[in-house]
């Protein structure tokens, strides 16, 4: 479960501040473009070559587009996205910034997220049961079905 999603659940914010909380974080992400011209994959020229390309087909991104017109390359893309990703401000920052929530509150409910989430996995990892050993002639062990469904439940 995603941060945002346990506070709502929590009920420490309402789905109109998560929305209002993503909808920021998501319009401070620097364009793909943007991030080409000040790494100077691209030109301006070239990002605006794209442009008017992807105004075409309006469900493509622009990434995806300038790689299709081989104007960069799928690696030159996947690093601008990683520095894109890189740049993108943590929804915990974003509360405190937009003064959902304190910084000490959100402190604390990342504690609490982080231990929920712990506890999570260590249960998950018990309930995941073991492969079957290949016996000495390679085949995999021939599980009854009361004995597939112990270790379903």
């Amino acid at each position: 479960m995603k941060f945002g999603l346990y506070l709502k659940k929590k009920g420490v914010i309402n789905a109109e501040q998560l929305v209002a909380a993503i909808d920021y974080q998501h319009s401070k992400v620097p364009p793909v473009g943007q991030l080409a011209m000040e790494e100077g994959v691209l030109s301006a020229r070239q990002v605006f070559k794209v442009l008017r390309c992807q105004s075409g087909i309006p469900h493509e991104r622009f990434g995806d587009v300038a790689v299709g017109m081989g104007m960069m390359t799928p690696a030159q893309l996947q690093r601008l996205l990683m520095i894109q990703w890189e740049r993108k401000s943590s929804l915990a920052d974003v509360l405190v910034k937009l003064r959902i929530l304190s910084q000490v509150r959100v402190d604390e409910e990342l504690s609490d997220y982080r231990a929920a989430m712990e506890r999570r996995n260590v249960v998950i990892k018990r309930l995941v049961p073991p492969a079957p050993h290949l016996g000495s002639d390679g085949d995999s062990t021939v599980l009854s079905e009361s004995e597939a469904f112990a270790m379903m439940i």
